[in-house]
């Protein structure tokens, strides 16, 4: 299970790298931190390495609420483009949670007594965890936290911004 578990995880980040290449070219400040994201603990062990992950998604998820509260005015200001459609847009976000929540659970796996573990059913329970996860648990992690949600939220831009110009 292991293995499925790390599947998930570099799916999850291989897609944010692979849209974010196929976006524009001025944006390359979003490659260039995705390995440096301020994570305070080593991740030597596959219990740190899923407690990380259930964090970043988390993270990412809260850099997706984030998106959906724009309208379509904000986000055509946001992602600096002259027309959002939608559907495209409507389209990579649901598959974006329905990714989100395959990794989460394969990360949540025997996590009991760890940091960020609370069990998800469902996508709408990942979206509420997400909405109210804040990562301060130590000085180190709300530093984490100010980092990954910014990273996520460039990385989330450069992929509606694809969507929405290679519909």
């Amino acid at each position: 299970m292991q293995w499925l578990r790390m599947a998930s995880i570099v799916l999850l980040w291989a897609s944010g790298c692979r849209m974010t290449v196929a976006a524009e070219a001025g944006n390359a400040l979003v490659l260039n931190h995705l390995d440096r994201t301020g994570w305070p603990e080593t991740l030597a062990s596959q219990t740190n390495v899923d407690t990380a992950s259930r964090a970043e998604v988390l993270m990412f998820g809260k850099a997706l609420l984030a998106s959906e509260a724009l309208d379509e005015s904000g986000l055509e200001q946001r992602l600096g483009v002259s027309h959002v459609q939608l559907k495209s847009v409507r389209h990579v976000r649901d598959n974006l949670w329905d990714r989100l929540l395959v990794t989460y659970r394969h990360a949540s796996q025997d996590c009991d007594g760890q940091p960020f573990c609370p069990r998800v059913r469902s996508v709408a329970d990942l979206r509420q965890l997400s909405a109210a996860f804040t990562g301060d648990i130590s000085p180190e992690h709300a530093l984490w936290a100010s980092k990954s949600l910014d990273l996520h939220g460039r990385v989330l831009d450069e992929q509606l911004r694809v969507a929405v110009l290679q519909p």
